[in-house]
């Protein structure tokens, strides 16, 4: 194996970006300890994210980005002789990583998507599952994903669409019009975002999965377990989920969504293998 292509951490552009990326990666640290007990999806995501990559051979280095706990990296590393990395925006999330996977040679570094702490054309393979609806831009991560990868290198990701969380979203609207912490990109616009100069699209399938709990409280917890709090509070601190009558409400108004499983958490999947251009190559 090759050394890792570690660079210096790039800055944040703004101090709003920053306030909601450290927002974002205190949640995730808080989280990390219990994050696998109520990450089923995610883990089903991930691994059906490592089927549909391509069969690759003499990989250099592979990186995970928004690699939480580490079960993706970590079977990519078993599969491959090349340096694995594990970037997260979340130190906790590294450390369970890092005690989790102590006996292999995994490379864990704190990192956003959109400043990744990666030299340039250092990367073979790149994957990120169920993190970059994190990122303020798509479009930014991709640029960073370009930077990284060697020319031909391969870029496979799942990300959150609109339709996510919708029962949640509608229920909190009936309560008073809070509009929803967070914004999910619509399909047109993923097509749109994902039709650039330098690369190659080779699959994108979009899926509808659910989970499914006894009661709207469950459904709520299990959110807050995996670290997705942000994705229950409104840009408005006053309009997130506090105060007991607020919370009866919206338990009430998440009830009338209730199917013969329970109480579902739906979840619009998006599920992306890009390859960047070879160098002088037409995209």
């Amino acid at each position: 194996m090759t050394a890792a292509p570690i660079a210096a951490p790039r800055t944040e552009p703004s101090s709003a970006g920053n306030t909601r990326q450290q927002r974002i990666a205190n949640g995730f640290s808080l989280a990390a300890r219990r994050y696998d007990s109520a990450a089923e999806l995610q883990r089903a995501v991930a691994d059906d994210l490592l089927t549909r990559l391509p069969t690759l051979e003499r990989l250099q280095t592979l990186v995970d980005v928004g690699c939480g706990t580490g079960h993706l990296v970590s079977r990519l590393a078993e599969r491959h002789d090349a340096t694995a990395i594990g970037v997260d925006i979340a130190p906790g999330m590294l450390r369970e990583a890092r005690r989790q996977h102590a006996d292999q040679p995994i490379r864990w570094l704190v990192g956003s998507a959109e400043r990744l702490p990666l030299a340039a054309d250092s990367v073979d393979l790149m994957v990120s599952s169920l993190a970059v609806q994190w990122c303020q831009s798509l479009s930014d991560f991709l640029n960073e994903a370009a930077r990284v990868l060697r020319p031909g290198g391969w870029l496979g990701f799942t990300t959150l669409c609109e339709g996510t969380l919708q029962e949640l979203q509608q229920a909190r609207q009936r309560l008073g019009g809070a509009r929803p912490g967070n914004t999910f990109l619509c399909e047109a616009r993923l097509i749109e975002t994902l039709d650039r100069p330098g690369w190659r699209l080779h699959e994108l399938t979009l899926t509808t999965r659910k989970t499914h709990h006894a009661t709207p409280n469950e459904a709520l917890h299990a959110l807050k377990r995996i670290g997705a709090a942000t994705l229950t509070n409104s840009a408005h601190g006053r309009q997130g989920l506090t105060g007991r009558r607020q919370l009866d409400a919206l338990n009430r108004a998440l009830e009338a969504w209730r199917e013969a499983a329970g109480i579902p958490t739906r979840y619009r999947i998006a599920t992306v293998i890009l390859q960047l251009a070879e160098t002088g190559e037409a995209s």
